[in-house]
């Protein structure tokens, strides 16, 4: 059985390797988890680093694609709710994908992203400031809030995926874990 030489597949072993081994395990085990030549590799990432830091900003599309509306006037709690909810769920049902992201944002790689990559931030900062615009949210630097909104993501998956059945206990728990996170950031 042949696999299909994509660069998806590419990011998808590397995902499963890193999460496993770290960062330093080498580019031929990425190739050979793979299926591909080291070539093809090389076709589509100058360096193992490349990847690295190319699979963080894939990741972090993906769940802003899947997870984050545009704002329709609801309020300011119910739209971060439903916002925060999905992310949450996205991370619960992607473990693998999950624990990339945050090994990536407590890696060294990460002072390459932050502050160098714009649209790694345009999204989350754009939202963050209309809702301080509007009074929803205290007047902290939207950056300060942005990367608070980030960790309270990453630790409300953490807490729901120590449980045996993640999805139920955030089923049951998500409203309550929400409103310890909205009592520190709102207006309200």
């Amino acid at each position: 059985m042949t696999r299909i030489c994509t660069k998806e597949n590419i990011y998808k072993q590397a995902t499963k390797l890193f999460v496993k081994r770290g960062f330093s395990a080498p580019v031929n085990e990425v190739v050979k988890k793979a299926g591909v030549a080291k070539g093809t590799f090389y076709h589509y990432f100058k360096s193992k680093d490349e990847l690295i830091v190319e699979l963080y900003k894939v990741l972090m599309f993906e769940i802003e694609n899947n997870c984050v509306t545009e704002y329709r006037g609801e309020s300011a709690r119910e739209y971060s709710f439903n916002v925060f909810g999905a992310i949450v769920k996205w991370f619960i049902t992607h473990p693998h994908k999950f624990n990339y992201i945050v090994i990536f944002e407590t890696s060294p790689y990460i002072k390459e992203v932050v502050g160098t990559v714009d649209e790694t931030l345009k999204g989350p900062l754009a939202n963050t400031m209309k809702k301080v615009d509007m009074g929803m949210l205290k007047a902290y630097p939207p950056e300060m809030i942005t990367f608070f909104d980030f960790s309270f993501t990453r630790a409300a998956a953490n807490y729901f995926l120590s449980f045996t059945n993640p999805k139920q206990c955030f089923e049951e728990r998500f409203r309550m874990v929400f409103d310890m996170y909205w009592d520190g950031v709102s207006q309200d």
